[in-house]
Parts: C-alpha cells; structure tokens; sequence
C-alpha cells in the first residue's frame, strides 16, 4: 500500500576512521614538462566506469523516474525554496551516479502512477509504494529499500485511547487517510471493520491534509511511520504525539514495468548503499535533520552562487586521492568529500594536480583556492595557511611482514639498531620515526627515504625495511591486498588531526567548515570512511 508513513531503523555505524596525515604517495604526480601543475583527471563520480563497486554499467542512459512530491520526506517540494526535494530524490539520482544513468523526473498523481508505470509511460516509479502480491502482478518491484511500520498520531493532550481496539470502540473516534496509502488500508483492514466506505476514515488528496485536519481536529488520528511520526512532532511539539506500539510492519520499493531490465542493476545499486551506509546517511539527513516546515541544518549552510573553488590535489595517496589504476580516473575519499561540500554550498570545484612539496607554498601564495592531501593541523603549518576544521583522525601504527616478530613496541624497534624503518620526508611516518620512536635525528641512518609511500611499503615486502608506519585504515588495506605478507603489531603511536588548507584570511574556511560540520551530523563522512577505506580494492 503506498507507505505514505514508513518507518527506517537506523543503523548509524561510525566507522573507526584512521588516516595516515600528510602525503603518503602511491602514484606519480602529473606535472607539464615546464613542471607546472595540470588539471586533475576526473574524478571517479564523472567517469563512467564505477571504480568501488561491481555494478552495471547503464552508459549514460536516461531512466524517466514517476514522482507524486507528495509526501514529505520522501519526495516534496519545499516551501521555502520552491524545489521538488526528498529521500527519494536524492536516493535515485545516487543510484544513477552509480550506474552511470541520467534521471528524467516527471510529475504525476499516485493514484495514476502504477497503471502508468504498467503502461510502460515511465521507467520506474516511486511514492514510498509498499511492496504487495497485488501490486506485483501489475508492476515490479525492486528489493526493498526501507521498512514501513504504523503508529497513531494523535493531539498531545488527548488521552482517550492507546489501543487501535480501544480507538475502534469509540465510534466517534475519526482516522484521516489518503486513498490507497498504507495509512488508509491499516485503518481499514487492521483496526475498523474491513469496509474501505467506512464514515470513520476522512478521505484527504494528501498525508499532510490529514495531518492538518489533525491538528485543527477534525480527526482524532493519523496513521504514521514512526521516524515521520516524529518529524511531525519535532514540527509541531506542542500539538502532536504518537501513543501505542507499532501496528504493522511492511517493505516498499520502486515500481517498474513487468520484465523491465532495470530491476536488477537498480536492484544492485540499492545493495550497495545499504553495504557503504549511504542509505543511513539519507535516514539521518531526511528524517532527523531536515526540517520542512523551518529553517534546518541545510537551510542554514551558506550559499557560495556557483562561485569557482581551484581545488589542489596530489592523487598520491590511496584512499585520499589516487588515480585508480584500472580506469585510470582520479579518486578518492578527499575528491567525494570536496564535491559533496561544493553541492551543499553551491560552488564548483575545479581540480588541479600538484606535488606535495609544492601544495602549502601555492596554497599560501593564493594560486590555489583550497589544498588536500591528508594534511596534519600543526601550529607550524598553521603560520602558512589557514586550516579547516578535522574532518578525519590520524593515528600511527607498525606494519610490518607478517612473519617477523622481534619487535610488538617502538621501544622494541628502537633497541634492535639493525632494524630499518621506511618512509617519506616530511610525512607523518617520518616525523614519527625520527621523534617518537627513535633519537630525533632527521638523518639518522635507520631511517630510509623514499619517493612515496607504495615503494616504501614495498621495501617492506621485499625486506629492505623493517616496518613502515600507517594509519590503522590504510594499513587495513595494504594487509587485505597482501594477507600473507603484511601485519600490524603493537598500539597506536600518535594520533592527530588533519584538514583541507586555505590562504591565510580565505573566506571559504567558515562556508567549508559548515559543511564539514553538517557531513558529519548526517552520516555522510561515516559513508565516505566505509566506501574508501573498507570497500574499495585497486587490486579489483
């Protein structure tokens, strides 16, 4: 029935991120033959080859996607700004960006859109449609992406039932529902007598009618999903509240045309947003933050009017920003990061390629607008550019080859002078090596330089070093990538912040912190963490 209610359990899973900080590379830096800096490759969500999941490829292919905007949260046009917006919306034009498909979006009514969907006018349809033997023998569904289950919405201050039994035995007692919906066939079926003419039920074009026919009491209940539930209530505090347990519990999907062939990759698509956490963000960012009837979080993000952010990158450290090596695009957890900000903030990033070395003196000389590469927040740095707020957690760690096992302590390894440890000048790793673990000599001859991070960590393999130091997330996936190979021993070693960089004074710092700030309410960095550092394989 159409879970105009629905409800989600949500499983906001903080992924235990940890980065190495500074630049680690893996991958040569592009560079003009003058040695000036280039554009960077595009990033991953523009090329068309996905490079995290395996799924279907839809080369470029328009979908037309049927929507009511009728139902807030799911899909609505907001008040405010004028724009049709919603979990629907944003969870569809993902899956494109996935499957490497363009949306169409179109307008209809709900009480149209399945006969139209079956007619094959549109190629999916959604309205937070649950999942039913009837419906799918006109349409089909794909794999359910959310759970719908009942409570009574009812005024703060009545008191005159808790039971859907006690509301059906007060024949006074009035429920308001939209034809069609979840809400109406549970007061039908599961709480009045079965018949769908019922003068109890007060039929309205739209759940928010019957939520204001509510609060005017004109009825005395509505039907409601609980996470809705309670973002009506979180609207109107003093007026509304849900009383009782849940009524019943049900899937929904989208709907497509019998045998169409976008069930499966959509189908796939759903699969992964669920396996990286992006569908917890959209719970979080949906049903708990956004706020249709008031200024919210999102509301409240500054407005940078399409303006232009020259964004610098190395693409030498995996998973910061790296080019894959099977498709040969530039990637990464900083590239998703800085396009998703630019979304909520409404700029442009335009990428561009330089060195490590090179990234703070450009940033400082203003050639740049924002720079990133896993960058430490140090008080030396912090007299040379302008840092946003963390966005991410550097702690260090040994890894070392999974048979040796002289040395668990950086005591351990600083005792044994015959061991060698590897690393890049001016990371993390290295700082670490020569302060913390060993005399806090920079020359000291334990200590082996190399150009970037990857050939260090081949030093390791092959035995020319002894231990390399990485972040616990990254040293994860070198391990994945060699299980027989590499280990991590021992605690965590440091542990320090890091952010993107600015020219001292920029006026993107407070616009950008704002919206490091709000990914980090809603989820969206936790999908991030779980996509780059736990899902993706360059050895794919």
């Amino acid at each position: 029935m159409t879970s105009k209610p629905y409800s989600i359990l949500l499983l906001l899973a903080f992924v235990a991120l940890l980065v190495s900080a500074c630049a680690a590379p893996v991958a040569p830096v592009s560079e003009s033959a003058a040695g000036e800096p280039v554009p960077a490759t595009a990033p991953a969500e523009e090329a068309p080859v996905n490079v995290v999941y395996d799924l279907p490829d839809l080369g470029g292919r328009a979908v037309a996607a049927a929507v009511a905007n009728d139902y807030t949260p799911l899909q609505f046009i907001d008040p405010v700004t004028g724009a049709a917006v919603g979990w629907e919306y944003d969870a569809v034009a993902e899956i494109c960006r996935r499957l490497n498909c363009v949306v169409e979006w179109n307008t209809t009514s709900w009480d149209a859109m399945i006969p139209a969907i079956a007619a094959g006018q549109y190629d999916v349809g959604m309205d937070g449609i649950t999942i039913t033997e009837d419906r799918a023998q006109q349409v089909d569904f794909s794999a359910p992406y959310m759970t719908s289950e009942q409570f009574m919405l009812v005024r703060v201050d009545d008191d005159r039932f808790t039971t859907p039994t006690e509301f059906a035995a007060d024949e006074a007692l009035l429920v308001g529902a939209q034809p069609g919906t979840t809400g109406f066939y549970t007061a039908v079926y599961d709480i009045l007598d079965g018949d769908e003419a019922n003068p109890r039920i007060k039929l309205f074009d739209n759940f928010g009618a019957s939520v204001q026919a509510l609060i005017t009491g004109d009825v005395d209940m509505v039907l409601v999903d609980a996470a809705s539930g309670r973002g009506y209530i979180g609207a109107n505090p003093e007026k509304l509240k849900i009383v009782g347990d849940a009524i019943k519990s049900e899937d929904f999907g989208f709907i497509y045309q019998k045998g169409s062939d976008l069930v499966e990759p959509f189908n796939a698509a759903i699969d992964s947003m669920q396996q990286d956490g992006y569908l917890d963000y959209l719970n979080t960012r949906w049903f708990f933050l956004s706020d249709p009837n008031a200024e919210d979080l999102y509301d409240m993000l500054p407005d940078l009017g399409g303006r232009a952010v020259a964004a610098a990158v190395a693409n030498d450290y995996t998973p910061l920003q790296f080019i894959d090596p099977v498709t040969g695009a530039a990637v990464g957890w900083e590239y998703d990061a800085v396009a998703e900000i630019c979304r909520r903030l409404n700029c442009v990033v335009e990428w561009n390629t330089t060195s490590w070395d090179a990234m703070i003196p450009a940033i400082a000389a203003g050639q740049y607008d924002v720079g990133m590469d896993g960058i430490t927040i140090t008080e030396d740095r912090a007299q040379q550019v302008d840092f946003s707020a963390p966005y991410m957690t550097s702690e260090q760690f040994m890894l070392v080859r999974v048979d040796d096992d002289r040395f668990t302590t950086p005591t351990e390894f600083a005792a044994d002078e015959a061991l060698l440890v590897g690393a890049q000048p001016g990371t993390t790793g290295f700082y670490t090596a020569v302060y913390d673990i060993l005399d806090g000599d920079e020359a000291n001859p334990r200590i082996k330089l190399f150009d970037n991070f990857g050939a260090s960590v081949q030093a390791l393999i092959t035995g020319d070093v002894d231990m390399v130091l990485v972040d616990a997330a990254s040293g994860r996936g070198y391990i994945g990538a060699n299980p027989e190979k590499l280990k991590i021993v021992g605690d965590a070693i440091k542990s320090e912040d890091f952010g993107f960089i600015y020219q001292k004074g920029s006026d993107l710092v407070e616009p950008f912190n704002a919206a490091i700030d709000s990914m980090q309410q809603d989820g969206y960095t936790n999908y991030l963490n779980t996509k780059w550092f736990f899902l993706y394989d360059p050895n794919r």
